[in-house]
């Protein structure tokens, strides 16, 4: 049995949708009842993402619906209520659960059938349509509730939900083969570090290129063969050095920009070889970007590019063996509930290595 309070820890924001919100540590927010086809969610952890300032500032041009004030998709815990219509043979007080940024999709639209169902039309998403992971007890469709491998503890679990997810997805997007060079742009933040991962695993060479000593060790340990530091490398001479560390010389197959910094798309079409590909995974505000360039060197280079947004079901539980098959682990530092505030803060601005995670009981 999970005991429902009928308030929790939560960090709800104030200014829900603006530049000038702020989140708040409360241990009094309401504990809403599951609806239809709904579980009700106890977190233990819950992952702290860029994203999350993103939807709550809602720079965008998407931001939280009204009464949604709770940021956050990432999170495990354990299934605390039934709602209605739920099959009790499916789901079972108790049951470990994951929730990824995505609520509910319809199952039956033309992206739903081909492989595409985050950009379902009829989807809802996790902070957006319904409150997210900053309430310790969020709701979520059964349909997109993750069951947890019984050797992956919560900790790692929360951030997979969507680092782990979103970098498997964009690493298979990037359709490469052994051998073959890819350059990740923040390579040593909360989805780099995971995708540098996966393109080790799959026997890549990977170029990792982000900011600092302490993102440069995150991004070696996680498998990168060569570190660009773009505070020692100039934007000018980034090209010359990926061809340099790049086998044949020609350029990266593949450059994956985890990193939501517009610099980084700025820089990516030039680090390619031709029949290169851009796999667009961070989003940086509205309008301070373009995923791409000059058409003339698009076309006669053939480059491709291609968006990723987190990422489906069945990626999922294929990402999810390489977790518990130990083949990649998320890089987390644990922190207590009343730094959440900091915490986001601190994501926000790209001064964090790794994933934080929050742990609900502390």
């Amino acid at each position: 049995m999970v005991d429902v309070p009928k308030v929790c820890r939560a960090a709800p924001a104030t200014n829900a949708g603006s530049m000038n919100y702020t989140i708040t540590c409360r241990e009094d927010y309401p504990v809403p009842e599951p609806k239809e086809g709904e579980l009700l969610v106890k977190l233990n952890f819950c992952g702290v993402c860029q994203s999350d300032h993103h939807m709550m500032a809602g720079d965008w041009g998407l931001g939280p619906a009204p009464g949604v004030d709770c940021t956050g998709h990432e999170g495990a815990g354990v299934v605390a209520k039934l709602g209605p219509g739920v099959d009790p043979a499916k789901w079972k007080i108790g049951d470990r659960v994951g929730i990824t940024p995505v609520n509910w999709t319809c199952g039956e639209c033309e992206f739903c059938n081909n492989g595409h169902e985050t950009i379902c039309l009829k989807k809802s998403y996790i902070a957006n349509a319904v409150n997210g992971t900053y309430t310790q007890y969020p709701t979520v469709h059964e349909s997109w509730a993750i069951r947890i491998p019984d050797n992956v503890d919560d900790a790692q679990a929360a951030p997979f939900m969507c680092s782990g997810g979103t970098a498997y997805t964009a690493t298979k997007a990037a359709g490469a083969k052994p051998g073959d060079t890819i350059v990740v742009f923040g390579a040593g933040g909360g989805v780099g570090h995971m995708v540098t991962q996966f393109c080790k695993a799959d026997g890549f060479n990977v170029i990792g290129i982000d900011v600092g000593d302490a993102k440069r060790k995150v991004a070696e340990h996680a498998g990168a063969a060569h570190f660009l530091d773009v505070t020692k490398v100039a934007d000018k001479d980034l090209p010359a050095e990926v061809r340099k560390l790049s086998p044949d010389g020609l350029g990266a197959h593949a450059v994956i920009v985890a990193a939501g910094n517009p610099k980084a798309y700025a820089n990516a079409p030039g680090l390619l070889r031709p029949l290169g590909v851009i796999v667009a995974v961070g989003i940086p505000a509205a309008g301070t970007a373009i995923a791409g360039a000059d058409p003339a060197l698009v076309t006669f280079a053939g480059i491709q590019i291609r968006g990723i947004l987190v990422t489906s079901r069945v990626d999922m539980a294929d990402a999810l063996r390489y977790l518990a098959d130990g083949k990649v682990k998320e890089n987390v530092e644990v922190v207590p509930f009343a730094e959440f505030p900091a915490t986001l803060a601190a994501v926000a601005e790209s001064k964090t290595s790794g994933r934080k995670v929050i742990d609900y009981s502390k």
